[in-house]
This record gives structure tokens, C-alpha cells and sequence, in this order.
């Protein structure tokens, strides 16, 4: 029997990025119908780009090469194929050998060196979930263009057979034509993977080795890869055979892979990559460079709960599965008075990385989280909502990021993947973090330049690359995802630390420390969801997804946050002494930066009785520290009139100088000037 999909009719679209014309084959035996129809279609990442509204117009037929022959029940994968010659079908039992597990599932296979399209019409039949790249530059190598050659061959009519003999399959095969030196990279920097490579491309020792190290970076984890022609022109030069190349690129993947089979043709297994152990840098291990006086930073996770036992577990065992095992975790049980304790317990059992602390009260997650900054012993933080789950990679990711940004920072920002109550994804991304903003450095230092961790391939370090940004500490505003998203450092942390944790803070960790440590240290995103946050009726902030135009949460709890965003004005007027000295020439910018208004209204935030009480309160202090001229100055940019007055009078023991006096009142005229303006 034959399954067909029934597809609508379309017409290319105006503007379509390709229009692909092609014949699909379908399994079957017998005739069939024939007919026009055409469909839409949308590729995933993995192994293909995106071709959104690419349309394909497919004509049906039932070409004999999907029949199955008599001849042992193989396949004949090249019938009514045109073809001159055949380096191909000897292989077949070991391709089917070591690609058998692989026939049922979607398989990205990936072909370099395609010639007429022999193994590519294999691959495609044998996987008939398969989808193809096929890298060629048609233009043939060395034997192929020497006249005379028992190789020889006109290269414009081997591409031609190569797209008669894959037309019945175009829907499922991406032609790139070019040199491998430019189509892998191109390939590498589109995010692609791939589950199965074939490398048979040019047979010199250099190009056999660039192909393979090239396409190993492309190769997912537990891949297949085929490497053609390894015992190829024995009588040749070193050179000019691939036999040396290949053996270069093995030595360099050792421990990398399985080597499945050795013969006329290489076949290896990449390995799963184990658990990050150490660091390596220019690809020597830090162990031996360092003489074990350099080790990974630890990674403390603190889970704050208060009533989430029917989640915590689940955050707990996200935490458990950390490809990085460089990490201790704190749960801290905030008063809770449902079976939280029961499930942490449950949870955490065994595991030495794990210790619970009880909080007899609920001092809200900004208290628990200063509370916890005297117990946690890592050089990174990450406060986790005990409703989220952290995606296996969430710690060697934020670790990489750190390690090789352009310039340190006080924290990182990954995207999150929003999802209900029962764990349902709701979006791919939080709306609110975005790379493109004004200033923003895009990117990371070169791989080889940076501690790079074994958890992070090449081709996902050159992801991250361009899904990173380091964003200008002048930036105001929320710039970040929430919660579990955000790693700090802690010395940043302690740096900033509200009070010893002995109070409670209704509000959320990150509604304070993201914006006060970015006002100092400045922070970088990465356009990479690493966690699942969760929304759900009891959400302390979130109540639905994030989208374009509409506000998340409340209108208390933003007003709630407003107000809290003095208690950040206070700390730092407070410790202006301190941080005038940290900051050098920042300090009044950073105060500006954590009221998170933009300049333009920082005048009606500081009116505020709040921001009058604290500078008022302080402005002997202030004096004293900046000096009675540049004291003046910035008291007179963030207010005016009387409450100006009051402050300065303070700072002065009483009396205003004139000159200070002067300046305000001036100040006043040009408000009342300017208003005046307004209302005509």
C-alpha cells in the first residue's frame, strides 16, 4: 500500500524567496495516479533553513526507483537514474548496516561531494523521512578535468545529470553549489545540524581534512559520518591522496567518537559530550596549562519556594540535570505552609550538591535571596523561581557566555520559553529582550582566544556569537527576561546587597538586582530561551505570555515596583561615600539609571515626597562627598523650587549660599517660562 498526502493547490507567491519545481515520488507498487498540486513548505532548523512561503509545485508520479527488486529484497535506488559511472553501490550494505536505526525518523543527512547524485538518491530512499544538503561546486576535482584521465568528465553535464536524477525528490534536497571552504561555515553560521555526513569531495590530503573538520562541527550528537576514499590512490602522493588528511582529522576528534568501521571508507559515531570537567583554551587542557591551579567556577542556585510543592520538584530535577557539574544548589523553604518540604526532600535526596534552609516566616524573595548571599559559595548566582525548569545546558551556557564576553558584566539574561500551569509552551521568547538596541556590542571573543567549556561545541559557540549582545549600562528600562533567566556574579551581588537578608522584601530578586546591577555593571542577553517560565494564577508578577503592545502583569504590582525603585536611590544616596569612590564619575548617572525613567522625566520621579525625604536626609553627607559646588549642581538637576530649597538648606546647615540660591531660582523662572509655552 501507498500513503499520499493530499496537498492544496497554490501559486508561488509574489516575492517568494525560491520556487522550487519538482516531482515527488511515493512509495508504491503498481501504477497510480498522476496529477498537479502544490504545497507549502516550512523547514526547522535542524538540517535546513526556514523557507517560509517557498511553495512547491508538485507533479505525482511513480518512478520504478521506489519499487523493491526481487534481488534479496534491496532496493534498486538507481533506476531510471542517467549515470557514467558508479562508485557507489559497492558501499550500500555497509551504509545500511550503520544508517539502519535511522530509516524510520526524520533524518537531516548532509553531502559533500555529490557528483551525479548517486549516493544522495541512496540516502534519500534508504531514509525516506530524509531531507538532503548536497554541497558541490561542479567544477570537478584534479582527475576530473585531466584529459585523458579514465576520470575525466564534462563537469556541466555531470550537474545536469545530478538534477535530472534528484528531481524526483527536489521537495526533499537543498542544492548548494559552491566550495565546501565557503558553504560549510555559511551552513555552521545558520545554526544548521546534521544526523548523518557524507564527506567525498576532493581528494587532496588538505581538502579531505578541511571537509571533515568542517562538517563535524555541523554533525549532531550521536551523528553518523562517512568519510569516502580513505584508501584512495595508494601510489599517489601523500598529498594528493585524502588518507592523510583523514587521519589528521581523526586524531583530532579522538575521544570525540566511536569508530564504527575502517576500510575504503571511514565510519564513525559521534559521542554524546560528557559532562564539562574542565576548561580548554586554543584546545589545551586547562589542567595541564595551569598545573590544576585554575578550576571551573562554581554555580550556585538558590531556589526561593514559598508554596510551590507542586512544582519545586520539578524545578529541583531541572537543576539535577545540568550538563555543568559544577554547581551547588541552596533550596530555601520560605515559610511555606503547604507539603513543600515533604517534596524538596523527596527530591534532592543522595545528592551532596544539594542542602535545604528553612525560613520560619516568608521574608518574600528578595529578602530570602539577601538572606541567602552569606551562605552561597559560588563565584555565580542564579535565584530560581521554584516553578521554572532550567534546560540541561542553562549552566554551561551562561558560564560560556561570561567567560568569553567582550567585556565583563554583572550579570547575563538568556530567553525563556513561556509556558502555562501543566508545562504547555506558550511562546519561544520574552518579548521584552531584544539584541538590537542602540550601543549594543553584538558577539563574543574568537573560540580560541577565550576558556572554552567541553560542553559547548564549535558550532554552538558560533551560535551563541550571534545570539549574544552586551548591552551599555546607560541603557534604562526592563532589557531582560525575568526570574531564572539572569546569572550574576556575587561579588556584583554583595556589592549591592540591599541589607544582611535579616528583613523581608515582598517583591521579586530580580525586580532589584537587575536593574541596580546593570546601572553599575552593565549586563548581556542571549537570544537563547535556557529555562521555562512558568504562568499561572499564582504568579508573583507574570500573568500571561509576553506579546508585542500589551503590558504584562498588573497595575499594582507595576506601581509596587515604582515605588520599591527608591529603596535602590536610598542605598546608593546612603552609600555615596563608598560608591563615589567605586564609581569614580558614574555615581549620579547610575542613581539616574535605577529610577529606570528615561531623562525626560526623571524631574517628576525625584518631586516625589520619597526622593525629597532621602536627599534631604542625606545632603550633609552629600556635601561633604562631592563638595558644596558639585553638591549644588546635582541637587538642582533633579529638583526645583522649594523642595530644591529644602534640600540644599539642609546640606548647608541652614543657609544657601547665594550663588547656589541664584541658580535656583533662575531654575524656577525657566520651568515656569517653559510651561507657560506649553499651555499656549
Amino acid at each position: 500500500m501507498c500513503s499520499r498526502t493530499s496537498l492544496d493547490a497554490h501559486a508561488p507567491s509574489a516575492g517568494c524567496p525560491r520556487t522550487i519545481y519538482c516531482s515527488i515520488a511515493a512509495c508504491a507498487m503498481g501504477s497510480g495516479q498522476s496529477g498537479y498540486r502544490g504545497q507549502t513548505v516550512q523547514s526547522d532548523r535542524k538540517g535546513f533553513r526556514s523557507l517560509e512561503q517557498c511553495h512547491v509545485l508538485t507533479k505525482w508520479a511513480w518512478p520504478r526507483a521506489l519499487q523493491r527488486r526481487a534481488n534479496g529484497g534491496r532496493m534498486d535506488y538507481f533506476v531510471d537514474g542517467e549515470f557514467t559511472h558508479d562508485w557507489t553501490s559497492h558501499h550500500l550494505k555497509l551504509w545500511e548496516e550503520f544508517l539502519g536505526d535511522k530509516a524510520g525518523t526524520a533524518t537531516a543527512v548532509l553531502e559533500i561531494g555529490s557528483f551525479e547524485g548517486r549516493s544522495a538518491l541512496f540516502f534519500l530512499q534508504f531514509l525516506p523521512k530524509s531531507r538532503i544538503t548536497c554541497v558541490d561546486s561542479f567544477q570537478g576535482s584534479e582527475e576530473h578535468l585531466e584529459p585523458g584521465s579514465k576520470h575525466e568528465s564534462d563537469m556541466a553535464e555531470v550537474e545536469r545529470r545530478f538534477d535530472r536524477n534528484l528531481k524526483p525528490f527536489a521537495g526533499r534536497v537543498e542544492k548548494r553549489k559552491g566550495h565546501s571552504l565557503t558553504i560549510l561555515p555559511g551552513l555552521a553560521g545558520e545554526g544548521r545540524l546534521y544526523d548523518v555526513v557524507y564527506v567525498d569531495g576532493d581528494h587532496c590530503a588538505t581538502s579531505a581534512y578541511s571537509d571533515a573538520r568542517l562538517a563535524w562541527d555541523l554533525l549532531d550528537n550521536d551523528g553518523v559520518m562517512i568519510l569516502d576514499d580513505y584508501r584512495w590512490g595508494p601510489d599517489l602522493p601523500l598529498a594528493r591522496r585524502p588518507q592523510a588528511g583523514i587521519e589528521a582529522f581523526l586524531s583530532q576528534v579522538a575521544g570525540e567518537c566511536e569508530l564504527l568501521h575502517r576500510g575504503q571508507q571511514i565510519v564513525i559515531r559521534k559521542s554524546e559530550i560528557v559532562a564539562a570537567k574542565s576548561f580548554t583554551i586554543a584546545g589545551r587542557d586547562i589542567d595541564g596549562l595551569a598545573g590544576g591551579a585554575l578550576s571551573p567556577p562554581l554555580v550556585s542556585f538558590v531556589v526561593i519556594n514559598w508554596n510551590y510543592g507542586g512544582y519545586v520538584g520539578a524545578t529541583i530535577d531541572s537543576i539535577r540535570r545540568q550538563d555543568y557539574p559544577h554547581f551547588e544548589c541552596i533550596v530555601i523553604n520560605n515559610g511555606s505552609t503547604d507539603d513543600s518540604a515533604e517534596v524538596i526532600a523527596r527530591h534532592i535526596e543522595g545528592d551532596p550538591r544539594f542542602r535545604v534552609e528553612t525560613l520560619a516566616q516568608n521574608h518574600g524573595q528578595l529578602g530570602a535571596a539577601l538572606w541567602a548571599l552569606d551562605k552561597v559559595n559560588g563565584g555565580f548566582v542564579t535565584f530560581v523561581d521554584a516553578d521554572d525548569v532550567l534546560f540541561d545546558n542553562y549552566a554551561s551556557t551562561h558560564i560560556q557566555v561570561h567567560m568569553a564576553l567582550q567585556r565583563s558584566v554583572g550579570f547575563t539574561s538568556a530567553n525563556v520559553a513561556e509556558m502555562d500551569s501543566t508545562g504547555t509552551a506558550l511562546t519561544a521568547s520574552y518579548q521584552q529582550l531584544r539584541l538590537n538596541r542602540p550601543g549594543a556590542q553584538r558577539g563574543l571573543r574568537g573560540e580560541r582566544t577565550v576558556l572554552r567549556l567541553p560542553t559547548v561545541s564549535p558550532s554552538q559557540y558560533r551560535l551563541l556569537d550571534t545570539s549574544t549582545a552586551t548591552i551599555p549600562r546607560g541603557h534604562v528600562g526592563w532589557l531582560w527576561a525575568p526570574g531564572s533567566a539572569n546569572m550574576f556574579r556575587t561579588s556584583v551581588l554583595r556589592l549591592l546587597r540591599l541589607d544582611d537578608g535579616g528583613n523581608s522584601w515582598m517583591t521579586s530578586a530580580d525586580g532589584y538586582f537587575n536593574t541596580i546591577c546593570h546601572a553599575v555593571a552593565g549586563s548581556a542577553l542571549i537570544d537563547m530561551p535556557l529555562s521555562g517560565y512558568r504562568l499561572h494564577s499564582s504568579n508573583y508578577f507574570a500573568t500571561g505570555e509576553s506579546m508585542e503592545g500589551i503590558r504584562t502583569g498588573t497595575r499594582e504590582y507595576a506601581a509596587k515596583l515604582r515605588k520599591f525603585t527608591y529603596e535602590s536611590v536610598k542605598y546608593l544616596i546612603e552609600g555615596s561615600e563608598r560608591f563615589d569612590w567605586l564609581l569614580g564619575g558614574e555615581f549620579w548617572p547610575v542613581v539616574d539609571r535605577v529610577t529606570r525613567e528615561n531623562p525626560d522625566r526623571l524631574r517628576d520621579y525625584f518631586s516625589d515626597e520619597i526622593a525629597v525625604e532621602i536627599f534631604k536626609r542625606n545632603a550633609p553627607q552629600l556635601r561633604s562627598v562631592f563638595g558644596a559646588r558639585r553638591f549644588g549642581r546635582e541637587v538642582l538637576v533633579r529638583f526645583s523650587g522649594a523642595q530644591a530649597r529644602f534640600i540644599l538648606r539642609a546640606g548647608f546647615g541652614g543657609r544657601i549660599p547665594m550663588r547656589v540660591l541664584s541658580k535656583s531660582l533662575f531654575g524656577d523662572v525657566r520651568i515656569s517660562l517653559r510651561i507657560g509655552r506649553k499651555r499656549q
